[in-house]
């Protein structure tokens, strides 16, 4: 008759003070059991909270934006484009800032960085896609617009990836050169200024060429064509609205010219120098 524990009304059973909700949760595989063999051990940890979290926070985004064009009905054609463009960049600081910032703030995967960049790359990229190139029929731009506004953030997205894996480390190894099955607990204060270090480094990357557009152009200098476009395309942040500016002079609502692909080249070149400077280092021997 009394088999059962009694639930009280709060919720929890008086055998070890856990409210129901906190038990059925557990049963179902939504958080860790806080005793016994967890079952869902096998569908845990990475890199699954962070493909969840980028999910979450594209989704956010384009919620966040398009909302605040106004009613959906009165909007423009020029209107949705702005906010696509604002999307596009909410996507660039994601990728760019908020991304390095989560990932530098966690301890180094055993494996290295890089084998977890390769890995948070291909989460933050595909999504990617479903948003930008279904804009070729939503905004009249062109597929060459979308594809350079593609390309540059997939440059951006190697060249950050780089920093972020050399201050992630290259992973514990034993004498065989294979990683050790532990965890590396980074407690030393020099890892954490190093960790402080790349990211003030990530971070002057991105914004040096909006800071430096502001600068210019409170002073009245830099006024040339070129050299306008040389700026807007010197950041991820800045780049969106110079590749997808309205330029119906030129019979498109977005035209990309070779100064922009010269740019978006030259950004991708630096990217994957970066990645090849990055496996030299690795390739010196430790003192």
């Amino acid at each position: 008759m009394n088999a059962l524990p009694k639930i009280q009304s709060n919720g929890s059973s008086p055998k070890n003070g856990r409210g129901f909700f906190v038990r059925w949760a557990e049963r179902i595989g939504l958080i860790p059991p806080a005793e016994g063999e967890d079952k869902w051990a096998h569908r845990r940890g990475e890199p699954r909270g962070f493909a969840v979290i980028w999910m979450a926070y594209l989704l956010a985004s384009t919620l966040v934006v398009f909302l605040s064009l106004g009613d959906p009905v009165r909007v423009t054609a020029e209107g949705y484009r702005e906010g696509v463009r604002m999307l596009i960049t909410a996507i660039a600081i994601g990728i760019t800032i908020m991304w390095p910032m989560l990932r530098l703030s966690q301890a180094s995967p055993v494996g290295g960085g890089g084998h977890a960049v390769a890995r948070d790359l291909m989460i933050l990229l595909i999504p990617l896609q479903a948003v930008l190139w279904p804009q070729t029929l939503l905004t009249g731009w062109t597929f060459s617009a979308i594809g350079a506004a593609a390309l540059t953030l997939l440059a951006w997205s190697l060249l950050v990836g780089a920093l972020v894996a050399a201050g992630l480390g290259f992973g514990q190894q034993d004498t065989h050169g294979q990683s050790k099955l532990q965890e590396i607990q980074y407690a030393e204060n020099s890892v954490t200024i190093a960790r402080t270090l790349w990211m003030l480094a990530i971070l002057t990357l991105v914004l040096a060429g909006p800071l430096l557009m502001v600068l210019i152009r409170s002073i009245g200098r830099g006024s040339s064509a070129e050299f306008q476009v040389m700026l807007g395309m010197s950041s991820p942040l800045t780049a969106p609205w110079e590749l997808l500016k309205d330029r119906v002079w030129t019979g498109h609502r977005a035209a990309v010219g070779p100064e922009h692909w010269r740019a978006v080249w030259m950004t991708l070149s630096i990217a994957v120098a970066a990645w090849v400077l990055r496996a030299l280092w690795r390739r010196q021997p430790s003192a």
